[in-house]
């Protein structure tokens, strides 16, 4: 934002200076002020952490303030307010002390330009004198200010997040309980019923104790199989990482124990709310398994992109594809997947459509509004704050 001040400043002196007063190295110093002040602003996020843990390259910046002076040849109008900027981005990045030093050196360069510049014979005004070094420090103060505005909305967003971190593990917690319950906990209870009747089976009918211990260790597998997934969905990392990098892992470790060849066109960086993680993530979940048990696919195309203030995440396969019909109708045939698709995607705040043709496979698709959410580890926000 200060960058593009400047660069607005710049442009103005530029014209509103008297053609007379405009002179070939002046049009040169205001724009190289322009053109240093947009690739500063273009990369900002490289470039201000390195001034704010060097404070020597700040030096280049006032460099360029004094040398404004001393190239229009005059410390008023509109050159002064090109170096006004320096000092408020000083408080910004180094805060009070860094701030009234920067201030402090800032007036001593603009006085001795100012004596530079001073025609033979002209009097010292007062303006010129005491009232536009002042703004140096003025402006420094909006620079602290501005910063501790943003020191406090990283307080809060830090807070906000481990607010929301701690709901979704808890939420998560419940889920896996009764997931727990539901599934594994059964499973075990079967096993055990199994076993303990398989001493009668054993002397009374061989070749039932026989399939009875077959039956025993599929479900001992399909329990272990149960096991790792959920201790797979316990991993605390996968609340705090990018959501991008979650599904990226996912689909490789499904595309592994699948053995289909999977196109992977993933951007990392993208995240989502917590809330709206978990559904995405059993969306993603419902969908690959629906590609290995009914599609019949070779290849499978899985795709999370940003669109607008939209994440989009889209599962195509090339498999036999079915015929669609309306969620009344799935309903009464007893198909529920759609359905539970479809509930989970308004419990995330999206929408999911589903296309697909005979012979032409599927393609599901979830659409996420996120606005201008821009997601952080827990670290990152601490790291902010």
């Amino acid at each position: 934002m200060l960058m593009q001040i400047r660069m607005l400043i710049a442009a103005l002196t530029l014209l509103l200076l008297p053609r007379e007063e405009l002179t070939v190295a002046s049009f040169l110093m205001l724009l190289s002020i322009f053109i240093m002040s947009w690739l500063a602003g273009r990369a900002w996020q490289r470039i201000a952490p390195r001034m704010a843990a060097h404070p020597l390259l700040f030096g280049l910046d006032m460099w360029i303030s004094c040398a404004v002076f001393v190239v229009s040849g005059s410390t008023s109008g509109p050159f002064f307010l090109c170096t006004a900027v320096t000092p408020c981005l000083a408080g910004l990045l180094y805060r009070w002390q860094g701030m009234l030093i920067v201030a402090g050196l800032q007036m001593l360069s603009y006085y001795a330009a100012y004596l530079l510049t001073l025609p033979e014979g002209a009097q010292v005004t007062f303006q010129a004198a005491f009232s536009q070094p002042l703004y140096y420090p003025l402006a420094g103060f909006a620079g602290v200010a501005l910063r501790r505005l943003l020191d406090d909305y990283a307080a809060q967003e830090a807070a906000r997040w481990h607010a929301e971190v701690n709901a979704a593990a808890a939420e998560e917690r419940a889920r896996l309980a009764r997931e727990m319950h539901d599934s594994l906990v059964k499973t075990l209870r079967g096993i055990s019923l199994s076993a303990a009747a398989l001493p009668n089976w054993v002397s009374r009918d061989r070749q039932r104790a026989i399939n009875e211990a077959k039956k025993i260790a599929e479900a001992t597998e399909n329990a272990s199989r149960e096991a790792r997934h959920l201790l797979t969905e316990l991993r605390d990392d996968e609340l705090t990482r990018p959501f991008g990098e979650v599904v990226a892992e996912r689909v490789e470790h499904w595309g592994d124990e699948a053995g289909l060849e999977i196109e992977r066109q993933i951007d990392p960086r993208i995240d989502l709310p917590q809330r709206a993680r978990h559904e995405a993530m059993a969306i993603l979940g419902e969908a690959l398994t629906n590609v290995q048990r009914h599609s019949g696919a070779g290849h499978v195309h899985v795709r999370l992109a940003r669109d607008g203030a939209d994440v989009v995440l889209t599962v195509r396969d090339d498999g036999d594809g079915f015929h669609l019909t309306s969620m009344a109708e799935l309903a009464r045939a007893g198909h529920y997947g759609l359905i539970g698709l479809s509930e989970r995607a308004t419990r995330a705040g999206g929408t999911i459509t589903v296309a697909s043709k005979p012979g032409s496979g599927t393609a599901v698709t979830l659409r996420i509004h996120v606005g201008n959410f821009i997601g952080k580890s827990v670290e990152q926000v601490a790291e902010v704050s």
